[in-house]
């Protein structure tokens, strides 16, 4: 494979790329996930080793999970790209470890390693590397691979930079930047391989932002509200849907949508919930409708994957999941934990919402002047980001909850029917499931709305937040 443009050479090379694809996919399915890598990573590493000049980035599709991955077949053909340079293996070596949740030490220094001798000509090991930063909670170091690129004859005008620059303004909070970047470029066109992630990663920003009607056209427009058969970022559309569904108060249905993203990731023996924290998300809805069996598992199971990973953005994440669907006053100190090792991350989205949460957490207990505080810092926080929404949701709290009885604690009685009510069911359907009268669920209601000094079902769902 020495010579370039040999053909018997760059046929035994694709043979071994396409061998490697089925072993990994064998040993996938047998929970043999160490084996799999080992088996492409050692074909990656003999294929860059010798020499593989005709050897271009599509042929390396299905060998490692990364968003936006290379896609092997009739996508391909003509097989155009410019050859896989070593430092690809680097950057796949540091994907494999975010993966797998181990040493975000060892996946960044890969990341660094790949991109020092970087010849700019290797789309993968730049997406890579970038987003394996991003998942280490590194942001400054992907955004300054981001500028120098953008400083290279040709990468400032490429829809595959835009899409990452887009991903890491919205993964450090900053999703006006990423809508401003996403929107014009997927009405454009982004180009096959990068068009699902583009649409998928403009849909969450936009749901950060609140913009739940742009976010549902756009799913509807690319055909992601309803089989998913033909997508291959499958689980990056799932949890985007899924995200857009809870928002806009479906969160039985957001719930399908994030366990399927899990089952997804799962068969690339993807745990890391830095990668997408799909459990935790699906705990938020499972809470939401009264399966506080399935919530607390599912969000405690997270946040033992993010403490193995170990970043602040993980673990705050994992925390704060954990802290809104426990119940027995472990809830407001495990937020408080959430908003402090989020504070230190880059999350800063995810802090701004944990600071509300917090604040309606302390408000079902009557705990009137932390709410305040709270809703203060969430406000600040979205004021930092741009972000409209979250800033109109915090003064609004801190408007309704001025009133004279602010002290009054939620009991929780009514915060499970509050729940049942936030997730759309009707009064029947709230007794049938509690097994109480109409009336009494009428009653229950009417306390919750005067406590929290709203008007009824309207108000309760923009509280956004399971009250358990």
């Amino acid at each position: 494979m020495t010579e370039r443009g040999k053909p018997d050479d760059t046929a035994a090379a694709l043979e071994a790329l396409e061998a490697a694809r089925k072993e990994r996919a064998r040993l996938s399915k047998l929970g043999r996930w160490s084996e799999a890598d080992e088996a492409a990573l050692s074909t990656l590493r003999q294929v860059l080793s010798v020499g593989a000049p005709d050897i271009v980035g599509p042929d390396l599709g299905g060998l490692v999970y990364v968003a936006g991955s290379p896609r092997p077949g009739p996508q391909t053909s003509g097989r155009h790209g410019h050859p896989v340079p070593p430092e690809r293996l680097s950057a796949t070596q540091a994907m494999l470890l975010v993966n797998h949740g181990n040493q975000p030490l060892e996946a960044a220094e890969l990341a660094h390693r790949a991109l020092k001798s970087f010849n700019w000509r290797d789309v993968g090991s730049f997406w890579y590397s970038v987003l394996s930063f991003v998942y280490v909670d590194d942001g400054d170091s992907a955004q300054y691979y981001c500028e120098r690129a953008m400083a290279r004859a040709g990468w400032a005008t490429s829809s595959t930079l835009t899409v990452l620059r887009a991903r890491v303004a919205t993964l450090s909070g900053d999703s006006v930047t990423a809508v401003r970047l996403f929107l014009p470029l997927i009405a454009d066109g982004v180009g096959d391989q990068f068009t699902e992630v583009a649409v998928a990663w403009a849909i969450e920003a936009l749901v950060d932002l609140g913009d739940f009607d742009r976010a549902d056209d756009l799913m509807r427009a690319h055909a992601f509200s309803g089989n998913l058969d033909a997508v291959v970022d499958r689980a990056e559309v799932l949890a985007a849907r899924g995200l857009l569904k809870r928002a806009i108060g479906q969160p039985e249905s957001a719930y399908e949508d994030f366990i399927a993203c899990g089952r997804e990731l799962a068969e690339w023996g993807v745990t890391n919930p830095a990668v997408i924290p799909w459990r935790s998300r699906a705990a938020l809805c499972a809470a939401a409708t009264g399966r506080e069996t399935l919530a607390l598992p599912l969000a405690e199971e997270e946040l033992s994957h993010a403490r193995r990973w170990g970043t602040a953005r993980a673990v705050g994440t994992a925390l704060r999941a954990v802290g809104l669907v426990s119940t027995g006053g472990r809830d407001i100190e495990l937020l408080k934990k959430a908003v402090e090792l989020l504070a230190r991350s880059n999350a800063r989205n995810t802090l701004m919402e944990a600071q509300y949460e917090l604040a309606v957490k302390l408000k079902l207990e009557g705990r009137h002047e932390e709410v305040q505080s709270a809703l203060r810092d969430s406000r600040e926080t979205a004021i930092s980001l741009g972000n409209k929404a979250w800033e109109i949701r915090a003064d609004d709290a801190m408007r309704r909850w001025t009133a004279a009885d602010a002290s009054q604690r939620v009991s929780s009685r009514e915060r499970k029917v509050a729940n049942l009510a936030q997730a759309g069911l009707s009064n029947g359907e709230i007794a049938k499931r509690l097994r109480l009268t109409i009336s009494t669920v009428e009653f229950h209601l009417s306390n919750t709305y005067r406590k929290l000094a709203i008007s009824g079902r309207s108000e309760l769902r923009s509280i956004i937040v399971p009250i358990l």
